[in-house]
């Protein structure tokens, strides 16, 4: 396998070479999504301060693409927005947090989250932003998703029931990392971000509807009954309530009036029968082969320590936090407090398992409240794009894309410190960027001259799930 390492690394080179000359900016932002979702750390990596990676070595390729692309004049250069000015002073406040403070500790962990979960994902989103956008570009976009979206459920499907001959690549079937194994982790060896990436997948899927003809849209029910079990085989109840919500938000948004209430209302009745008979047993199965019932149960109650231990760092340096990537090494000095009645010392060993506590803790009000302001941005600018009677269908699809993104995203960081996940920021700032470079889309007064009134057809208030194919 070593002797032919090389080998598969040049042929996989020179087809994403060819794939970012073919598909532009948006070939090139797809190839370090997948390839790096795939290939990453576990699959490949070459020693050093800065390890090197597949995924990283294809995204200073896309640097470059970039800058080719803008001074020949093939990318669209957009104006900065509030979006943009949040996010550069978002990143801002994290550098300055960093390098403030030990950020060497643990084997440089600071430093290596800073570049690789934040100001990766950053460079992502500026190139996504300026990606010259069509009906095209956007079908591409659904199209490579959904199919992505298929390869994680059939690998999850492989993992749970144990044929791991239908597993690739290998590593995510290795004993040699333990952590999740008996859940479907997927190429990133972690059921949350697994589960949140076959969501999404699922919803880009879906976009295509609309354009299918009746065997068409045969397959896509298969397609998405199968990433539907992908995302229960993740035995995890965070992707399970963010792919919930996401669908849910697709539906609301989606089908005609006469049906929206009925078919919410019976989804919402039937998850509160269901989760009031199964309450119990949803809190406590079991889920890894190497951690039993009590294991799963004990999760559960871990959630209000860590909330409380994050709680008093922030009480302690309120506005600019403990340092960003320090909690681990200040978490302990505050687990001999007794007030709140909790057994804190359980939470030594552990890391933040919610993405806002821990930039709370870490960064303080200063940094949370920058990071929820750009969230709240791209909602409202992805909300005006969905709204503009004006903007093409592909246009609306693409911002409803993002919706459903956040929804799986914002739930899921309730229970997990999701950030730390590889990839998954990525494939947040990179479908914000898309969404951003609608902008104009969402605003009647600079729309683009395809998206006129005039030479747009009326989009109704919602986006029928019957209806003739388009094209």
């Amino acid at each position: 396998m070593t002797a032919i390492l090389p080998i598969v690394l040049l042929v996989a080179l020179v087809w994403a070479a060819v794939v970012f000359l073919r598909g532009g900016l948006l070939g090139g932002c797809l190839v370090v999504l997948l390839a790096g979702t795939c290939f990453g750390h576990p699959f490949f990596s070459l020693p050093g301060p800065v390890p090197l990676t597949v995924d990283r070595l294809l995204w200073v390729a896309l640097l470059v693409q970039y800058v080719i692309w803008r001074r020949v004049g093939l990318a669209d250069r957009r104006p900065l927005g509030n979006a943009e000015v949040v996010l550069c002073a978002f990143l801002g406040v994290l550098f300055i947090s960093t390098f403030s403070h030990d950020w060497q500790a643990n084997d440089w962990h600071p430093l290596a989250r800073l570049l690789f979960y934040y100001a990766m994902p950053f460079g992502l989103y500026w190139v996504a932003r300026e990606i010259r956008l069509s009906e095209r570009s956007a079908l591409v976009l659904f199209a490579s998703l959904g199919a992505f979206g298929v390869y994680l459920a059939v690998t999850a499907l492989a993992e749970t029931s144990q044929q791991w001959w239908l597993v690739f690549p290998r590593y995510i079937g290795s004993n040699a990392e333990r952590s999740f194994l008996g859940r479907a982790r997927g190429p990133l060896l972690n059921p949350a971000g697994s589960g949140l990436l076959t969501g999404v997948c699922l919803a880009a899927a879906l976009m295509g509807w609309p354009r299918l003809n009746r065997p068409g849209r045969l397959l896509l029910v298969v397609a998405s009954l199968l990433m539907g079990l992908g995302v229960y085989c993740t035995y995890t109840r965070s992707p399970w309530l963010g792919a919930g919500l996401g669908l849910f938000i697709l539906l609301a948004l989606t089908l005609p009036r006469s049906w929206r209430g009925l078919v919410l209302g019976s989804l919402v009745l039937s998850v509160a029968l269901v989760g009031a008979a199964k309450w119990e047993r949803i809190l406590a199965f079991k889920r890894d082969q190497d951690a039993g019932v009590q294991a799963a149960a004990e999760s559960v109650k871990l959630r209000p320590i860590l909330a409380a231990v994050s709680w008093n760092m922030f009480l302690d340096r309120p506005l600019t936090g403990c340092g960003f990537g320090q909690y681990y090494d200040q978490h302990v000095y505050y687990l001999a407090d007794r007030s709140s009645g909790l057994p804190l010392e359980k939470a030594r060993t552990l890391s933040q398992h919610n993405l806002f506590l821990s930039l709370l803790a870490e960064t303080g009000l200063v940094g949370l409240g920058l990071f929820v302001l750009l969230l709240a941005i791209w909602t409202r600018d992805a909300w005006r794009v969905w709204r503009a009677a004006s903007a093409p269908l592909w246009a609306r699809q693409t911002a409803l894309l993002f919706f459903v993104l956040l929804a799986n995203y914002g739930v899921i960081a309730m229970f997990h410190e999701i950030s730390l996940i590889p990839m998954v920021n990525m494939f947040l700032f990179f479908l914000a960027g898309i969404t951003a470079g609608l902008r104009p889309h969402g605003c009647p007064t600079t729309a683009p001259a395809s998206a006129s009134p005039e030479a747009a057809p009326s989009v109704p208030d919602a986006l029928p799930l019957g209806g003739r194919p388009i094209g």
